[in-house]
């Protein structure tokens, strides 16, 4: 094989190694960037996008938490979804608490108790206002005493339920009110975590071939016609080895107008052959340049920014203050 085909074969290589790093790059970059779309919309203070949990106490636990809003002015929301898709979920949850805009904006006094069923992460996020109030500890302990003990025996809505109750006394210790009696007369909700997982798990590897294999063939096709064309070009027409070396000479160039001559010379190296022709180049191509595309409109996160919801009031616009906790089951 003569130098420019190894260079060529070897740019080829590089090409291909590269396109596949860098669909590896994507999907990974991916997995740990949110986009506004990645956050979904509340309908309540409530919000189970898994479809897992009972309606009814979903409500109850509803009811509960705007009770615990009228009575302190402080705001406790819930959001259970099924993955992060790589996100960690302090991330995920700091910017789902300031999409929404937890708790009054001009004190800041929001909780969010985020629960991620096929992770079997959770935490709880505190605003501002209430990170005396519910300090890191007691978030802690919330967690590990109240939430996950329920969440591994399967009762999701009761761990859900009792969780907003143990905010919602720690808020009540600070405000003066009669701290509340836990309650598991709360329907079990089992989940396939297992299975649920294992979905989740075929799904990500199925994204990451659907981006990967399209550049791999593409690679491909441009490698198999680049090789018959070489084949084609370098076979002896007398031995029929890949021996042929070619060389080209050009004796008049080609123009717009007129076409161009080309000397072309090969010589076998196994048998020897040889022959020398002179070929037509085809007159030089013009091409136009394409009009210009249509700008599209973009908006920035969180651009869209009401906090509004559907089911009426919805949140006050308050923020973050990036205490809490969180655990696994």
């Amino acid at each position: 094989m003569d130098k420019p085909a190894k260079t060529f074969f070897l740019f080829l290589y590089c090409f291909m190694i590269l396109t596949m790093l860098l669909s590896v790059i994507s999907i990974a970059g991916c997995t740990n960037k949110i986009t506004e779309s990645d956050l979904p919309k509340y309908s309540g203070f409530i919000n189970d996008y898994t479809g897992k949990i009972d309606k009814s106490q979903i409500e109850k636990t509803e009811q509960f938490v705007r009770t615990v809003g009228a009575k302190t002015s402080s705001e406790i929301a819930v959001a259970v979804i099924n993955s992060l898709d790589g996100v960690p979920i302090e991330k995920y949850a700091v910017a789902l608490f300031e999409k929404w805009g937890i708790g009054k904006k001009e004190k800041n006094n929001g909780v969010l108790l985020l629960v991620v069923l096929n992770d079997r992460e959770l935490r709880i996020e505190v605003g501002y206002g209430l990170e005396g109030t519910i300090t890191d500890l007691e978030s802690k302990v919330i967690i590990d005493n109240i939430i996950t003990p329920r969440f591994k025996a399967g009762n999701y809505a009761s761990g859900i339920y009792n969780g907003t109750v143990a905010i919602a006394n720690e808020i009540y210790k600070e405000n003066g009110n009669a701290v509340l009696e836990y309650s598991d007369n709360i329907v079990s909700e089992q989940t396939s975590s297992s299975n649920s997982g294992s979905k989740d798990k075929m799904i990500t590897v199925i994204v990451i071939l659907a981006n990967f294999l399209p550049w791999f063939f593409i690679g491909l096709a441009f490698f198999i016609c680049f090789l018959k064309g070489y084949i084609k070009e370098h076979k002896c027409p007398q031995c029929h080895k890949i021996k042929l070396n070619v060389k080209r000479n050009i004796l008049l160039k080609p123009t717009y107008t007129s076409p161009g001559r080309v000397e072309e010379t090969r010589l076998c190296r196994y048998c020897g052959f040889g022959d020398r022709t002179t070929k037509n180049i085809p007159p030089l191509r013009k091409y136009s340049s394409g009009g210009g595309g249509s700008s599209g409109s973009s908006s920035s996160f969180g651009s869209s920014g009401s906090h509004s919801s559907s089911s009426g009031g919805g949140f006050g616009g308050g923020s973050s203050g990036g205490g809490g906790s969180s655990g696994r089951w």
